[in-house]
C-alpha cells in the first residue's frame, strides 16, 4: 500500500510544547538571601525547588536528606552551647552553603541571564516564602526544645 501523499506530516507536539516553556528558578543570590531570612527551613526549600525546577530529582533527594542532617546537628550543637553563645556564625555557615550549592550543583546567575528556558522567580516571593520559612525554622528548631523543658530533660 501506497502513503497518502496529500496527509499532513505526523508532528509531536507535545514536546515541542513543553521546551519553549519558561521554567522560573532562583538565583544563587536569592537562595542565600532565602536562607538568610528563612533560616535552615528556607535553605532546604529554595534548593529543593531549584532542583525540582531543573528535573534534577537526585539533587533534591539529598537536599532534603542533608538538610534533615544540617537541623539534626543544629539542635544537637546548640543544646551544648552556653545561651550567651552568639548564633551569627551558624546563620553565616549555611548562607555560605546555600550559595555554594547552588553555584555549583544548579544553575549561575549569567546562566539564568543568557538562557531562553530560564527566568527568575520574583524578588516579592523569595522574601515572602522566606518569611513562611522562618516561622517553619523556628518551629523545628525550638519545639523539641520545648517538649525536652516540659519533660524536665532540660531548663530553657
Amino acid at each position: 500500500m501506497e502513503s497518502n501523499v496529500y496527509a499532513t506530516p505526523k508532528s509531536d507536539i507535545e514536546n515541542t510544547s513543553t521546551d519553549l516553556a519558561e521554567v522560573n528558578v532562583y538565583s544563587p543570590t536569592q537562595i542565600a538571601c532565602g536562607a538568610l531570612v528563612g533560616g535552615p527551613v528556607g535553605l532546604i526549600y529554595f534548593l529543593m525547588t531549584n532542583f525540582s525546577s531543573l528535573n534534577n530529582n537526585e539533587g533534591k533527594r539529598n537536599t532534603l536528606y542533608a538538610g534533615v542532617a544540617l537541623i539534626i546537628a543544629l539542635l544537637s550543637i546548640l543544646s551544648i552551647l552556653p545561651d550567651d553563645f552568639p548564633s551569627a556564625p551558624f546563620t553565616v555557615v549555611y548562607v555560605v552553603i546555600a550559595r555554594a550549592v547552588a553555584e555549583k550543583h544548579q544553575i549561575t546567575k549569567k546562566a539564568i541571564i543568557e538562557s531562553e528556558k530560564y527566568q527568575f522567580e520574583s524578588n516579592w516571593k523569595v522574601f515572602g516564602i522566606s518569611l513562611i520559612c522562618l516561622i517553619g525554622s523556628a518551629v523545628v528548631l525550638f519545639v523539641p526544645f520545648f517538649i525536652l523543658s516540659m519533660l524536665g530533660f532540660i531548663t530553657l
